[in-house]
Formats: structure tokens, C-alpha cells, sequence
């Protein structure tokens, strides 16, 4: 399992962030976890994202498992820390 970690630096988040995230996501075959603040969700779903409620300022790790797992979790975590 590859991961990555990542400082999210918005100070909000909506489902807007979350559907940005998915189709990022979707890019990559890989299995692809978000993990922080005691919550873990599917980055190819929009509903576990939308409840992780990214927090400005914390740090998140992204776990991917599969053929293009390096690429995806060092892409999500690039993607989504860029997020503004």
C-alpha cells in the first residue's frame, strides 16, 4: 500500500471540494483511502468524502492500493492540499 500525506489548507469545505475530489479520484485505478481527524473514506465516493470534513490546518494521509497506487495516493494528496 502506498500512501501520502498532506496538510489540507482551506478553511472550509463542501460538497463541492468533495465532488472535485472524487473526480480526481476516478483518475486512477487504484483503491484510494482518505484518512484523518478519526475518519477514513473512499476517495472515489462522494458521500464518505463529503463526511470527512476536512479541517484547515490538519494533516490527512491518502492510502492507495493497486497498479497505480504511488501515482494515485502522491496525486490525491497533491490535488487536494492545492484545493482552493
Amino acid at each position: 500500500m502506498d500512501k501520502a500525506k498532506f496538510i489540507y489548507k482551506k478553511n472550509d469545505y463542501n460538497a463541492y471540494d468533495a465532488q472535485r475530489i472524487v473526480f480526481e479520484a476516478c483518475k486512477y485505478k487504484s483503491e484510494i483511502m482518505v484518512e484523518g481527524g478519526g475518519k477514513r473514506a473512499n476517495a472515489k465516493s462522494i458521500i464518505g468524502l463529503v463526511s470527512m470534513k476536512f479541517v484547515g490546518g490538519e494533516e490527512y494521509i491518502v492510502a492507495a492500493e493497486g497498479q497505480d497506487g504511488k501515482a494515485a495516493a502522491s496525486g490525491v494528496a497533491k490535488f487536494i492540499a492545492e484545493l482552493n
